[in-house]
């Protein structure tokens, strides 16, 4: 049975009000000052989901939650996870595009060679499905025909739209999820992922799927520490996902790390370097918070025997 609906009521409240709110959950506050700053900085509602984490109900979302936090914490220590959220969301953006241009450039370079005849092979009926086709202007290509490359070609030669080499790499990393997918064949799908290690065609969708939700997450702010994947990923090369955990940012975390080791091991040791420093930089102001990052993004910081052995290999 569905929730009856009930009319929103609540009013916006000043930085002075939120600090009493604040106070009457249980969140220490120390320096009023300061407290109106983190507020006006991160604001009232984004901050309390890193405050979320904290609450005594944690994580319930349903009716018997409850807004108090757990006795100790500090507004201080919902604006270190904020910061290292940030710190994670930036650092993941940076190795996501990594990842992102090598599915492309493989994507267009085993698609194009295999249908070198035909240089708009993405709009071809006996390779891609119609219902792709029948929507790839109005979802993709009248806004890829804005930029400056592709308006340059259609200045010089006919047709309707760029050779693939040239249109795809204006499509977003969805378009490119959706193409895949629309791929008749699926020895073409294998084209792909077989250059990724991952000979199962409907997991490696669901590995696009999670690099897609996190970098969106990544690009617009969303938590990501906490971040539940719209799309199950699917037992495969990247781990042995079953249950909830194929929905987690733990497990689109072991996606991420195995699709950058195939383009660049050396990349990898980078990313995981920038990872454990944040991660640090998080347990020195909030201690409190190592079983939660540990159980929710898998990030286990290795003792030092074990990183200079990473290091040395």
């Amino acid at each position: 049975m569905a929730r009856r609906k009930i009319p929103y009521n609540k009013r916006a409240t000043t930085y002075e009000e939120q600090i009493t709110i604040l106070r009457r959950h249980g969140v220490v506050i120390s320096d009023e000052a300061k407290a109106r700053e983190y507020l006006a900085d991160i604001g009232y509602y984004r901050l309390g989901f890193y405050l979320y984490p904290f609450e005594k109900t944690y994580p319930r979302l349903d009716s018997g939650r409850s807004h108090n936090v757990i006795l100790g914490t500090r507004i201080e220590d919902a604006v270190a996870l904020y910061y290292f959220d940030l710190d994670l969301r930036n650092i993941l953006h940076k190795y996501l595009s990594r990842i992102e241009v090598a599915i492309r450039t493989v994507f267009i370079y085993e698609l194009s060679t295999k249908y070198s005849g035909d240089p708009t092979w993405f709009v071809c009926p006996s390779v891609v499905k119609p219902d792709f086709i029948a929507n790839f202007p109005t979802a993709a290509y009248n806004s890829i025909k804005r930029n400056d490359v592709i308006k340059r070609h259609h200045k010089i030669y006919l047709g309707q739209y760029a050779p693939a080499w040239k249109t795809m790499e204006y499509m977003t990393l969805g378009n490119i999820e959706i193409l895949y997918d629309s791929l008749i064949l699926n020895k073409d799908k294998k084209l792909v992922s077989n250059r990724f290690g991952e000979p199962a065609t409907a997991t490696f969708k669901s590995y696009l799927s999670a690099i897609r939700e996190v970098r969106n997450a990544c690009a617009h702010g969303k938590t990501l520490f906490d971040l539940n994947l719209f799309t199950g990923i699917r037992r495969g090369k990247a781990g042995n996902f079953q249950g909830i955990n194929r929905h987690t940012f733990r497990e689109a975390m072991a996606v991420v790390d195995y699709l950058l080791k195939k383009i660049s091991v050396n990349r990898v040791k980078d990313m995981w370097d920038d990872i454990y420093r944040v991660t640090e930089l998080l347990y020195a102001k909030a201690p409190s918070l190592r079983p939660l990052i540990e159980d929710k993004t898998g990030i286990i910081i290795p003792e030092i025997e074990e990183k200079s052995e990473i290091q040395n290999s």
